[in-house]
């Protein structure tokens, strides 16, 4: 495809005619929206148990069709046909706030647009993010001694953002600009759920819009620092990738790229610990073990050969993402006619692809719907069953650059947090989880601590 028909193909209106497909859009103008919100696992499974694999299916403004399945999802993700757009699947949810963002790319845009987080993420780099990620998480941590009662969730966010700030921004944790930051990408997750894109005053949407701009504004006034600097923040890298012609990239892709990255790496790992603790304190045994794992490894702080040394955290993780994908909702739209799973999809066809879902069904794991990181160990490895019946960090071209930084992230907070603390949870903790707009304990979890060292 030319880039002149590509450009008509964006300005296409999305497919709705979707007469032939079977399922239901739900609700008038609303869809399952709510439904999705209060119960997404239940929702897609009356749908797929109803209308099978691929049915049509209506979120408040967008219709489109549901995909259930890791066969479908290896032919979505892998895209060998270069048909499926996920600059145009996100166009109207995060594309209003992230446009120009890597997962918001397509195809050759896409693989030139990696080159740019290339340098930041090699071995090097993330050899070098160790020297700051632990001591910052261990302060964290010893400031939690002496309170019985702690909300994880908000004590983990903070640690959290503070150290993306220092290691993809360069700001150390006491800078306001750090806490601005944060109430901008709040605010955007906040203005991601308003049903009109209209900059109404007052409204989710426009205080979204403008945070937007403070993000824009406060990136675009760096870039030239940092180039010419010599740091070894994650943004000091990105201003100084070239091209493959040789030159700089724009100010508006550094900014695009920033922008989603900040706001992804800290989201994501916050939701993931969260649940991740919510399980462990649900199962004192797999604390124990991974306080035992942790407490091998005999030094004050981890460093990169030393993620190889930790394979039940990496288990408990892994499974906990399973259970609670941060991504709880994928999308792509067609950009040609295509078939799957034995229907005719039209051009211009919002997707919609729900990994807890893939990762709950029961032909490829077992107990679906129970904590058991033994499933990803010898000899059960359920997760060789499928190439895509796990896709917690998405898969193909996509697939999430900044893996490896998160697995190495959340081995670094359990190995300061679990040889520190036992804890268990309150009576009523994490009885109730929420999807929207962050995937995490609607309670944010309360804990009870206990030092143990």
């Amino acid at each position: 495809m030319s880039i002149a028909e590509f450009n008509n193909y964006k300005n296409a209106s999305d497919n709705s005619d979707l007469k032939h497909i079977p399922g239901s859009y739900g609700r008038p103008f609303i869809g399952h929206y709510f439904d999705m919100v209060n119960d997404l696992y239940g929702t897609i499974d009356r749908q797929y148990c109803r209308y099978g694999p691929v049915s049509k299916l209506s979120v408040a403004y967008l219709k489109g069709v549901l995909l259930v399945g890791p066969d479908i999802y290896g032919e979505v993700y892998l895209d060998k046909n270069k048909n499926f757009s996920a600059e145009m699947g996100y166009s109207r949810t995060l594309g209003r706030f992230y446009k120009g963002a890597l997962l918001l790319r397509d195809h050759n845009e896409h693989r030139l647009q990696r080159r740019i987080m290339q340098s930041a993420f090699k071995t090097e780099a993330m050899r070098g993010y160790f020297s700051t990620m632990g001591p910052m998480i261990q302060d964290a941590v010893e400031s939690w001694d002496g309170r019985k009662d702690l909300l994880f969730f908000p004590a983990i966010k903070r640690t959290l953002l503070d150290v993306a700030a220092r290691i993809f921004v360069g700001l150390d944790k006491n800078d306001e600009r750090a806490n601005n930051l944060n109430r901008a990408f709040l605010d955007i997750a906040t203005g991601l759920m308003g049903f009109v894109a209209k900059e109404i005053p007052g409204t989710k949407y426009a205080r979204g819009k403008k945070a937007q701009r403070y993000l824009q504004d406060f990136f675009g006034s760096l870039i030239e620092e940092r180039r010419y600097g010599d740091g070894i923040d994650t943004f000091s890298y990105f201003t100084r990738e070239k091209t493959e012609n040789g030159g700089y990239f724009s100010d508006d892709d550094i900014i695009a790229h920033m922008s989603f990255l900040l706001f992804a790496a800290h989201d994501t790992t916050t939701s993931a610990l969260s649940h991740l603790m919510l399980h462990l304190g649900e199962n004192p045994e797999w604390q124990q073990r991974l306080r035992d794992e942790a407490m091998s490894i005999d030094k004050d702080f981890l460093d990169y050969d030393d993620l190889d040394k930790m394979p039940y955290t990496d288990a408990a993780i892994k499974e906990t993402l399973r259970l609670h994908p941060s991504a709880m909702v994928a999308q792509r739209r067609t950009i040609r006619d295509c078939e799957l799973g034995g229907h005719f999809i039209p051009a211009n066809t919002i997707l919609f692809l729900v990994p807890q879902y893939n990762h709950r069904m029961a032909e490829y794991w077992d107990n679906p719907h129970s904590f058991e990181p033994d499933r990803w160990l010898d000899p059960r490895n359920e997760h060789k069953r499928h190439p895509f019946n796990f896709v917690g960090f998405g898969g193909g071209a996509h697939k999430c650059i900044g893996m490896h930084f998160a697995l190495m992230q959340s081995k670094t907070f359990v190995h300061q947090f679990l040889p520190r603390y036992k804890f268990t949870l309150t009576a009523d903790s994490g009885k109730r989880l929420q999807t929207v707009p962050l995937p995490k304990p609607a309670d944010d979890l309360p804990i009870k601590l206990k030092r143990i060292r």
